[in-house]
């Protein structure tokens, strides 16, 4: 089989029975390999610098880990992007030593969240503020990723996809991104809160610079994997159940005509367990919404909200869409979003309005028949449950900085440059070879890797500073 890694914010649950039971890690949900991963988010609770929260961070929310151990409470941010990419770099060394078996790596941003945060060499940088640092610093670890897989010879080998979770979160002003004038965001089933930038990268499969205006769903990107990389013995023993993507591996090379993907299956639209709406081809029919940050009548309170553009608070209009705060259509809406992406004019009586909404209850009834019920796992909260580093304290470090004896002169030397000119161009061939070296004498001993975290400087220039607006989650295949 195909090796599995993960680093960054996980959010799918942590213990079930105990505080330090870890039932729900990444490591129990098939990942071989588990780096520095926030188990749970980075809420605004956990802002270091008490400009945004000025209580924090608050320990109970705010903690790292470090495979299945939690090593850091509350979390700091100073190192972690770095963290990451190493932890990357380490997982790609290890299969290195296997060239023929393919990976999955699951590189999970914790960046643009409530917690907005940058490391010294990116803070300051942007004019967009903390909110363009904090782009600016993931696009460098982006960089990173795909510098290392071109240097290891496996670029034509391996599909990286960079895309994000949701819509920005509209409600933190500045900090909270752009809709690019869609309607909605974060938590609510508008075009805003929905669609997200996706982007694909494979030299020799991938054409460089092309643009498609087709919609894809994250779920086809699991059919995608699975279908290009079959187990005949895996589905023998757990036969696969009922898929809703579409395989869109054909789409990605620019082998199919612009426009057949939304042929191949609709899109569904929900709000933890509302069905709110649903797309077929070009057309979008609500069933239900939900209230919205930015409409006609907020304009004039956003003054309120949003003094000098930065958020009062960590807050939505509507999160978790409470049957009282739905508004039901009926009969449902009706949106040609190839016409009118921003939502603003929908259809009027008609019969072809009747014959798009009769089409879409069809296909919903037959979604519907194909769910499988099974244990609910959201709104079970425990704070017993919570993890605590060190009890009764909840309070610890164990990935400071290592001693000065471990960092040669030369990164010393990097790092003092970069403290004098902020982000600098710094000779590649000498920083990849200290990094390398660091990069091996952490992990050559996985316990105590647990305990201590090499962090460095990685050279990082102007042209890095890519800005992927709002993107969260990079994930990549090696076939």
């Amino acid at each position: 089989g195909y090796a599995t890694g993960m680093v960054g914010k996980w959010h799918l649950g942590i213990n079930e029975e105990l505080s330090d039971d870890g039932a729900h890690l990444p490591s129990k949900r098939g990942f071989d390999y588990v780096g520095v991963n926030l188990p749970f988010t980075n809420v605004w609770e956990c802002d270091t610098t008490k400009e945004l929260y000025a209580k924090g961070p608050n320990r109970t929310l705010c903690f790292l880990y470090d495979g299945d151990e939690i090593v850091q409470q509350p979390m700091q941010f100073e190192h972690m992007t770095e963290n990451l990419v190493a932890d990357w770099r380490h997982f790609l060394a290890e299969r290195r030593t296997e060239p023929n078996r393919p990976f999955f790596f699951y590189f999970s941003f914790p960046h643009v969240h409530s917690a907005q945060f940058a490391s010294s060499a990116f803070l300051g940088k942007s004019m967009r503020g903390l909110y363009g640092d904090n782009i600016n610093e993931m696009a460098w670890a982006v960089g990173e990723v795909l510098d290392s897989i071109r240097s290891a010879d496996i670029a034509e080998e391996t599909l990286v996809v960079l895309m994000s979770d949701h819509g920005p979160h509209v409600e933190l002003c500045l900090n909270g991104g752009s809709t690019a004038g869609l309607k909605g965001g974060k938590s609510n089933s508008y075009e805003g809160g929905f669609r997200i930038p996706f982007v694909a990268w494979q030299p020799g499969s991938i054409e460089a610079g092309r643009v498609s205006h087709e919609v894809v769903s994250s779920m086809d990107i699991y059919r995608t994997f699975l279908e290009r990389n079959k187990c005949a013995a895996a589905d023998a023993i757990r036969p696969q159940k009922h898929l809703d993507g579409a395989n869109i591996w054909n789409e990605l090379r620019g082998a199919e005509t612009e426009g057949q993907l939304a042929k191949k299956r609709p899109i569904v639209y929900y709000c933890n367990t509302h069905l709110m709406a649903v797309r077929i081809g070009r057309f979008k029919v609500h069933f239900k919404t939900s209230p919205i940050f930015i409409n006609e009548t907020a304009a004039q309170t956003l003054a309120n909200w949003c003094p000098g553009g930065k958020p009062k608070d960590d807050w939505y209009v509507s999160q978790k869409c409470p049957d009282e705060e739905l508004i039901v259509h009926d009969p449902p809406l009706v949106f040609d979003l190839d016409a009118d992406p921003f939502e603003m004019y929908p259809f009027t009586p008609s019969e072809k309005t009747d014959a798009i909404r009769h089409k879409a209850s069809v296909f919903i009834g037959e979604h519907r028949s194909s769910i499988i019920q099974v244990k609910q796992q959201l709104g079970k909260y425990n704070t017993s449950l919570l993890p605590c580093c060190d009890p009764p304290a909840c309070q610890c470090d164990k990935l400071g900085r290592r001693k000065d004896g471990v960092k040669s002169a030369d990164m010393k030397r990097f790092d003092k440059m970069a403290e004098r000119q902020g982000i600098l161009e710094a000779e590649e061939n000498m920083l990849g070879e200290l990094i390398d070296e660091a990069a091996q004498t952490v992990h050559k001993n996985r316990a105590a890797h647990r305990r201590q975290k090499l962090h460095r400087q990685r050279r990082t220039t102007d042209s890095e500073e890519r800005s992927f607006e709002e993107a969260q989650l990079l994930n990549w295949f090696n076939w």
